[in-house]
């Protein structure tokens, strides 16, 4: 019985540990997030960060190696947030497949707009081969493998309610690629309550579909 208790113990100070690292890792992006907003990403750096946080620039370090992981992270907790949203409301659910991806790409947009120049200096650093935000970087394919799973199971459940014919895994695939794409024209967007980038992803959402019911996806 001392022995099952003492596992028992260990098990809370275990959990307790987990949630006290992950709400410090979420101070820190924060923290980061106002600084990257008031000075931009590449003029904000680790020592500014770690005073706004609080905390030792060392211990900083502990948690995010360097910027770059601290914007994987960031992208990691709005694929968390989008998925979390989606299975917490079921008129989303009930919907059409088209208006199901706009909705999914609609609301991550609304989640990205406070801090569009932090993502659109993001996307300019993924160009660069050696960075881990790189799509082809470990870092980032384990991230786009829970989004294609996440898209997959949506797209699958369409196909078993016979709303298009079976697109298997390269279905996900290409509405990734697609979402990809809608972030970049979002970024240069500039009109109002950037209505060109909605229009356009209802435009395309439908076309797809409309290919897709008329056995379009064939290869």
């Amino acid at each position: 019985m001392t022995g099952k208790r003492a596992n028992i113990q260990r098990a809370t100070r275990r959990g307790k540990r987990a949630k006290n690292k992950e709400n410090t890792k979420r101070a820190i992006l924060r923290a980061a997030l106002v600084l990257f907003a008031e000075k931009g990403f590449y003029r904000t750096t680790t020592k500014a960060i770690s005073r706004k946080a609080g905390i030792a620039e060392g211990t900083l370090f502990n948690y995010f190696e360097t910027k770059e992981d601290l914007a994987l992270y960031f992208f990691e907790q709005e694929l968390a947030g989008i998925i979390e949203w989606y299975d917490g409301d079921p008129r989303v659910k009930r919907v059409a497949l088209p208006e199901k991806l706009f909705a999914i790409i609609h609301h991550l947009l609304e989640r990205l707009a406070p801090y569009e120049e932090f993502i659109g200096a993001v996307y300019l650093r993924a160009l660069a081969p050696t960075s881990k935000l790189n799509p082809l970087s470990l870092q980032s394919q384990e991230r786009h493998l829970r989004y294609l799973r996440f898209v997959r199971d949506i797209l699958a459940q369409a196909e078993t309610a016979d709303e298009i014919p079976p697109v298997g895994d390269l279905g996900a695939y290409a509405f990734s690629l697609f979402h990809l794409a809608m972030i970049t024209y979002w970024l240069q967007d500039r009109s109002r309550g950037k209505e060109q980038t909605l229009a356009l992803l209802d435009r395309c959402l439908k076309l797809a579909t409309h290919v897709l019911k008329k056995g379009g996806w064939d290869w």
